[in-house]
């Protein structure tokens, strides 16, 4: 009787200290991910591991390969005035795109709508525009955090666009606040 309880509470133990040596090893990071936010961002921006991160460039962000230029990145703006997310896609964001060099450019209405972003309530706009002979898609996630506008941008040729968009789905749900 002694040798059984000896050997379950060596198994029992066993299993504690693996355990606990799974939870301290687990550094926040979803599986086959990593954190391609810059170091001095208030966020965690995970992309597979298998993307070409941009920190080194100073842009939270990472592509999908050389040959796919495929890329998502995540930028902050921090206006003068408080601005909802919609003060700011309808008065910065769409008049830009609209009159700037994104030439052909097309709301696509039907996939905008809302969603959350890192925990926050966000807005979806997905457009088309065409910039040197080539057709492009984005899908921009735009979410408010105190006074700072987030916005998580999708952007692929048209062709690819739809290849990636459940690995995007999977970087919008594991983005993060710090």
């Amino acid at each position: 009787m002694k040798k059984s309880l000896t050997r379950i509470f060596t198994v029992l133990l066993l299993l504690t200290l693996a355990l606990t040596a799974i939870a301290c090893s687990d550094d926040g990071i979803p599986d086959d991910m990593q954190n391609v936010a810059i170091d001095n961002a208030n966020f965690d921006l995970f992309v597979p591991k298998s993307w070409i991160s941009q920190k080194e460039s100073g842009i939270s962000g990472a592509r999908v390969s050389n040959e796919d230029i495929s890329n998502v990145t995540v930028t902050v703006y921090l206006p003068d005035r408080p601005l909802t997310v919609d003060e700011y896609w309808n008065g910065f964001c769409l008049p830009s795109y609209q009159n700037g060099v994104l030439k052909d450019f097309s709301l696509l209405a039907e996939q905008c709508g809302d969603t959350v972003l890192g925990g926050k309530n966000a807005k979806t706009y997905v457009f088309i525009y065409t910039l040197d002979g080539k057709a492009y898609e984005v899908m921009q996630i735009i979410a408010q955090k105190d006074d700072q506008l987030y916005t998580l941008t999708y952007t692929a040729e048209s062709t690819n666009y739809s290849t990636h968009l459940e690995t995007v789905e999977s970087i919008r749900q594991n983005f993060r606040f710090r």
